[in-house]
């Protein structure tokens, strides 16, 4: 098969865990004998225009067709930001052009729904991997401002609230207006593209109505829809979409690196580990808590891993919050081949995290038989059992963290009877052959498939 994979971004520049991914599918597909191109965004806060301009390459042997273009400058930036017209002229041409089988979507919030609406024009199967709520919130966390959890889309007013809820254009008009003629005045502001793509707006005051039905009838378009999380599927359900197109599926990894770093080197403390981005929605602060109040002669190490200048102020209120205590280290990032290495050298990772994550480090920590301290939130608690591969807390309780890691020194046994219960991860190859399997399928259940490939060949639309 000829397969076109559509991601937000790719390697080398990003390096996120749908980006990995993404990469891992693709050479792993290639490897099974099919041909594989990768299209992702560039630039896309720095390139001089809306307009697109494209690059070809080779990555790792994934031949990637990658589009520059910056999102801000567009001419109606909260609308292109989901249905970006440019984005389907470019895709489109492309699909004409290699004419694969199928397309399949790992994330499309930079290049928008506009990729299904690419290939659903032209007949080709579509297939969306689930990595990310961006269908169901702008933010891509299910996160509010306030920080409480959102369970979706509902009501318009209350996306405009939460996006513009640290504005000038909500909080000044708030102070002296009642709430629901602060609503109605930026309803009004809404309607006029010039005005919201301006500084301190953009992307965040449009007409949530018209987003929300875009993405639904974009997701009616795509043909199988594969997500890690039960949470998840069972919000695309909520949110209208067919259960019989949703399968549920954990991610596969290549773990060769994983070889060979099954034990952990010795050491006379209990190491907690944190490999991740350092922004507050992934808790670093909750870990950095829990740790600082335990008894200083208590026997542990924290070992944080990311990078501190990625939101310099919350990085600032991390070395902070440690307060010179020699237990915490900040070592900053590291290449991913020496992933088996790092887990080699802690007892136990933390993912305090204070969303709906599904990380990709987790099952990664699991490769290496190390257990996992995590959130007891949809998502993580999904993967991580407790006191079977691990030991949930609540969110935020750092508190309850805290006990959990005095509860590790103390249980001397805790840490080997967990290791010795976690389970192999599906490995890449296996996931490789789940979605070759679904892409099969597609292609023998839908007769208009072989219609659209001869319309292509032809050169018609």
């Amino acid at each position: 098969m000829h397969l076109l994979l559509a991601a937000h971004f790719f390697p080398p520049g990003h390096l996120g865990g749908t980006e990995v991914l993404t990469l891992g599918l693709a050479q792993s597909l290639q490897r099974a004998g099919h041909s594989v191109q990768v299209i992702c965004a560039e630039d896309w806060e720095t390139a001089p225009s809306h307009k697109i301009h494209h690059t070809d390459d080779i990555f790792q042997d994934v031949s990637v067709r990658r589009l520059h273009f910056n999102w801000m400058k567009a001419p109606d930036v909260f609308r292109y930001l989901y249905d970006n017209p440019e984005v389907e002229r470019h895709v489109t041409d492309l699909l004409r052009q290699t004419r694969p089988d199928v397309v399949h979507i790992t994330s499309c919030y930079s290049l928008s729904a506009s990729v299904v609406s690419a290939a659903h024009g032209l007949k080709i199967p579509i297939v969306l991997s689930a990595t990310d709520f961006w269908f169901l919130c702008p933010r891509n966390t299910l996160l509010r401002a306030d920080g409480s959890l959102c369970t979706g889309p509902g009501d318009p007013w209350q996306c405009t609230r939460c996006m513009l809820s640290n504005a000038k254009i909500y909080r000044w008009p708030r102070k002296v207006l009642p709430e629901r003629t602060v609503a109605r005045l930026l309803q009004t502001i809404s309607r006029y593209p010039l005005l919201t793509r301006r500084r301190g707006l953009r992307g965040m005051l449009g007409d949530w109505h018209e987003r929300f039905s875009a993405l639904c009838q974009a997701l009616r378009k795509v043909d199988r829809i594969i997500t890690a999380s039960h949470f998840l599927k069972g919000l695309f359900i909520e949110y209208g979409v067919s259960p019989e197109k949703l399968e549920f599926s954990a991610y596969g990894f290549d773990t060769s690196w994983a070889n060979g770093y099954e034990a952990k080197t010795p050491s006379s403390h209990v190491r907690v580990g944190f490999i991740g981005q350092i922004l507050p929605f992934k808790g670093p602060d909750v870990l950095i808590r829990a740790l600082v109040s335990l008894k200083p002669n208590v026997p542990v190490q924290l070992k944080i891993y990311g990078d501190l200048a990625k939101a310099p102020a919350y990085g600032q209120q991390l070395r902070a919050l440690a307060a010179g205590d020699r237990r915490i280290s900040f070592l900053g990032t590291f290449d991913i081949s020496l992933m088996g290495q790092v887990l080699s050298e802690i007892d136990v990772l933390a993912v305090p995290s204070t969303w709906y994550d599904f990380p990709l480090v987790i099952p990664s920590a699991f490769a290496t038989k190390t257990p996992v301290l995590a959130t007891d939130l949809p998502g993580m608690n999904e993967l991580v059992k407790h006191d079977v591969n691990g030991l949930l807390f609540e969110r935020y309780d750092w508190m309850g963290l805290a006990q959990h890691i005095q509860r590790l020194v103390d249980e001397p046994d805790l840490l080997e009877r967990i290791r010795a219960s976690i389970e192999p991860v599906k490995t890449l190859r296996q996931m490789t052959g789940e979605y070759v399997a679904v892409y099969t399928s597609l292609l023998n259940d839908k007769p208009c498939v072989t219609m659209g490939q001869t319309r292509l060949q032809e050169g018609m639309p």
